[in-house]
């Protein structure tokens, strides 16, 4: 697997994280550019296994949403869609990026098309991981009282594996090996000896429930009509986020948008999933 350079940018006021794969070796002249975004407890290794088969042909760029990994810790106020995607503007503009590729995971999607409203021709193409501009009422509360459950410590990596394994079925046929390959990079080490996960628990502020949700919401339908590039939806045939009425009204708004549904997987599909990295080769034209 390629291995990414750990880099750091300040963007409006905060110290933010990202990983860069680099330019592809043996090219000449302009490169095109992808920027990935995870979701909404995730971080920016999230893309590792995709960005090792795509940076042949892309910079590879992936950003920690503040917060989340790496990149430092906001005010609780500041966790919302509309700082997202002014990070992701001053992230752009900080690396002179004038156009991109973008894959947004569930809340990165939210966050490219809470972005796209104003700026949506910054996009050469732009896919969706199981989220549209409207989210199912169960999978959301699902997500909600997940998030606000979070513990600020757990004893041991074993005791937050056990609680991984407890609230989310598809990880029973895991082996612990698996297992902490995947929460590799989810998982902070305290001093103590206790062990935390990669994000702030105050995250949960900006999920969209209460006030404002609705303009926000409405912003992101606004961005996701006006983009003006090929779009990509993935889709977990067994999500409780994404319902197939908001994939029609999706497609009612962008036509040519090419649906691609993972079977026996719910939210979201991982990017290590060959399924996947077959849907952005033919996505790509690779």
């Amino acid at each position: 697997m390629e291995t990414p350079r750990d880099e750091f940018l300040d963007l409006n006021g905060l110290r933010h994280h990202y990983l860069d794969w680099g330019r592809p070796a043996g090219t000449g002249g302009e490169v095109p550019t992808l920027v990935m975004v995870h979701g909404l407890t995730r971080q920016a290794h999230y893309f590792d296994d995709l960005a090792a088969r795509l940076c042949g042909r892309f910079r590879c760029l992936a950003l920690d949403v503040r917060g989340r990994g790496q990149s430092a810790w906001g005010p609780p106020e500041s966790y919302s869609f509309a700082q997202y995607a002014a990070d992701l503007g001053a992230f752009l503009e900080a690396l002179g990026i004038a156009r991109c590729h973008y894959i947004g995971s569930s809340m990165g999607g939210q966050i490219g098309m809470t972005f796209a409203a104003e700026r949506p021709a910054t996009f050469l193409s732009f896919t969706l991981n199981d989220i549209g501009p409207a989210q199912n009422a169960a999978g959301s509360s699902r997500i909600q009282e997940r998030t606000a459950s979070t513990p600020k410590a757990l004893p041991s990596l074993d005791a937050l594996l056990d609680r991984e394994r407890s609230r989310l079925p598809q990880l029973a046929g895991k082996s612990r090996a698996e297992l902490e390959a995947q929460y590799r990079w989810d998982v902070h080490h305290n001093p103590d000896g206790t062990v935390r996960y990669h994000y702030d628990p105050e995250i949960v502020r900006g999920r969209l429930v209460g006030p404002g949700a609705e303009a926000a919401r409405e912003t992101m339908w606004r961005g996701f009509r006006a983009l003006a590039c090929p779009v990509l939806l993935l889709r977990g045939a067994e999500t409780d986020l994404l319902g197939l009425e908001t994939v029609a009204a999706m497609r009612q708004a962008q036509p040519a948008m090419t649906v691609v549904e993972v079977p026996g997987v719910g939210h979201a599909p991982e990017m290590g999933d060959p399924r996947v990295q077959a849907a952005f080769r033919a996505f790509y034209g690779e």
